[in-house]
């Protein structure tokens, strides 16, 4: 009896084998670089409530020290009204609107810091700013020291329109100012009306980071198992049962008297 078997064969071929290697490597780099954004951000909260529990230190113009982010600070001095610029597209609660920044002169020194006062967001006179009052004379802050990003897309050439910028960073306000400006921006504790503070949470949104990574991931291993099964190929076997010999004719009698 003939038996006909249906067997699977792993049969990769190059074209189907190039593509899945390609998308294994983008997804396994794209979760890998969520996973380090997401490890990252968690490094800096903790150094960030370890800081946030120390004393504040006085602002002066040998406070330069980069690794002073998330301290808190006191600085006290004058504000320098021509300076004050509106950072766009800053978002509080779905609004958008700008950080209000303006340098602070400190008291005894031709040095200045940047502070952020708080956030408002855009009026009807879009994209002209909405008017937030200096007070003048001598001022006293309390705030948290911080780094701006540098890491941004400007799609425009024109990046700062007027007292109107897209994003902030110290070498840019020093070059379009030529004010001597410590390499901080403090966030205002207390905002004054109608500004809002504006407070800094390192590990924001590192639980998204996460589910991205777990996503590149699954691409991933889907990547493979596609591969695998679309590499399967169906082939049929036929199984035929050996034959016995046939037995051999039993002799004549006539052959066996002549014997």
């Amino acid at each position: 009896m003939v038996r006909i078997f249906q067997l699977l064969r792993f049969n990769p071929t190059p074209l189907p084998t190039v593509a899945a290697l390609i998308a294994l490597v983008l997804t396994g780099y794209l979760g890998h670089w969520q996973q380090d954004r997401a490890s990252a951000k968690r490094a800096m909260q903790l150094e960030f409530d370890a800081r946030a529990g120390e004393s504040p230190i006085t602002l002066d113009q040998l406070t330069r020290d980069p690794a002073l982010r998330y301290r808190r600070a006191l600085a006290a001095g004058e504000w320098h009204a021509p300076g004050q610029i509106f950072v766009d597209n800053q978002v509080a609660n779905g609004v958008v609107g700008y950080h209000v920044i303006t340098p602070m002169k400190l008291s005894g020194a031709s040095t200045y810091v940047l502070v952020n006062r708080g956030w408002i967001a855009r009026g009807s006179t879009y994209p002209v700013p909405p008017v937030v009052s200096i007070p003048h004379g001598q001022v006293s802050e309390t705030g948290q020291l911080t780094l701006p990003t540098t890491r941004f897309l400007e799609l425009s050439p024109q990046a700062i329109q007027g007292a109107v910028w897209q994003n902030l960073t110290i070498e840019r306000y020093r070059n379009a100012t030529n004010l001597d400006i410590l390499p901080f921006v403090m966030l205002a504790q207390d905002a004054p009306t109608p500004l809002r503070a504006v407070a800094e949470r390192p590990d924001a949104r590192a639980d998204k980071n996460v589910e991205y990574m777990l996503t590149w991931y699954s691409l991933a291993a889907t990547t493979i198992v596609l591969w695998v099964v679309l590499n399967l190929k169906i082939v049929r076997a036929v199984d035929q049962p050996r034959t016995s010999a046939a037995p051999s004719p039993p002799e004549s009698q006539d052959n066996a008297g002549e014997s």
